[in-house]
């Protein structure tokens, strides 16, 4: 089955995403849009599993041991702290660990 561009309807939001990604000159530059779009400004710590396609777990691991984890803000205190990721962090994070082929 094959599909033409022109029997493709895009709609408004899908045409300023495709935009701005084309504008988009870095990787870096390429998540801000994306994660934005998806996430606002920050996103939360499951949100961030998500993301990365890691378990709560993990991140909790990579948070307690300092290391492999994007740059956060925290919360609180105990087991009651909230962590957020600001998406700047998340973008940098993603750019220096995610290979291109």
């Amino acid at each position: 089955m094959s599909i033409k561009l022109d029997e493709i309807k895009l709609n408004e939001r899908d045409l300023k995403l495709i935009t701005e990604l084309s504008l988009a000159r870095t990787k870096y530059d390429k998540y801000i849009v994306l994660l934005k779009k998806d996430f606002g400004y920050s996103v939360t710590k499951s949100q961030l599993a998500e993301i990365l396609i890691k378990s709560e777990q993990t991140i909790d691991r990579r948070i307690k041991e300092a290391c492999n984890i994007p740059n956060y803000i925290r919360s609180g205190e105990g087991s009651k702290a909230s962590y957020i990721f600001p998406i700047i962090e998340v973008a940098e994070y993603l750019s220096r660990t995610i290979k291109t082929i």
